[in-house]
């Protein structure tokens, strides 16, 4: 399970920087889709995406003034720049996680119809 975490946040992080945010989608769509059999495979990605935010938080933290973006859009919202970023990741997991559930079910009901025939 963590060889597979660490290649879904891989895949997450990389899809992100090229896509933006539809990049966690996509990944999502195929992780769940490529591992639809996997108990748990859902959360597994929600997990790998929220890691993959978290790293490029880190990154854009370390290089760039993301303290001053964070406090400057946690302000225009009246939230704490520490909620802010909890929210980001929330979002992170909850899209991957949603769809995974679809990759991961239209994967399943691909795979049903082709043992019907």
């Amino acid at each position: 399970m963590m060889i597979l975490l660490v290649v879904a946040a891989v895949v997450v992080a990389l899809l992100t920087w090229a896509l933006g945010w539809w990049g966690v989608v996509v990944a999502a769509l195929f992780i769940g889709a490529a591992q639809w059999q996997r108990r748990g495979i859902t959360w597994i990605t929600a997990l790998a995406a929220i890691v993959a935010w978290s790293a490029l938080l880190l990154v854009d933290a370390a290089s760039g003034p993301f303290g001053a973006v964070a406090s400057t859009i946690a302000g225009v919202m009246q939230i704490p720049a520490a909620v802010l970023v909890v929210v980001t990741l929330l979002f992170a997991g909850l899209l991957a996680w949603s769809a995974a559930v679809i990759g991961s079910e239209l994967a399943g009901v691909v795979r049903s119809r082709r043992v019907e025939r």
